[in-house]
């Protein structure tokens, strides 16, 4: 049974380091990747207001086209099995939740392979509130890729 590797991508450098490592490791190992970029609900007072639920699934496919530019490629002149997927809420819930469901399947997610720190500047230290949180859940092994000094 061959491996499956997810890596979270937000289209920052680290997300663009962590995918090529991930094709390098899936490459020696067999695996197949599972790219996922999570986009946010919008679900809140304003949003439901303003916007009806067509127009906001429409940005959230906006986003997801513009941050998985260049994406495919990689993946297609990898050669591996792959998918890029979208995911919609908080990319901690998401993930922790994509991680379980794929034990019910026939190809669980064996590693998280993400960038140390995404787009979000409000976070410091070492590690993003992302990488932090898939860390502590303990749902599955988890590479985390460096950021570069």
């Amino acid at each position: 049974m061959a491996h499956t590797y997810l890596v979270p991508y937000d289209a920052s450098n680290n997300a663009k380091k962590a995918l090529l490592w991930a094709v390098d490791a899936a490459k020696l190992s067999g695996a197949r990747i599972r790219l996922m970029n999570i986009q946010p609900s919008f679900k809140t007072v304003h949003a439901k207001t303003l916007f009806n639920k067509s127009d906001i699934e429409e940005y959230q496919h906006q986003l997801f086209n513009e941050c998985t530019v260049g994406v495919e490629d990689i993946l297609k002149a990898s050669g591996l099995e792959y998918t890029v997927e979208l995911g919609v809420g908080d990319p901690k819930e998401v993930l922790v939740d994509t991680v379980k469901a794929s034990r019910e399947t026939a190809n669980p997610i064996d590693l998280i392979i993400m960038g140390s720190r995404g787009t979000n500047p409000f976070f410091g230290g070492v590690l993003g509130s992302v990488s932090y949180a898939m860390i502590n859940s303990g749902v599955c092994p988890v590479t985390i890729i460096p950021q570069e000094k």
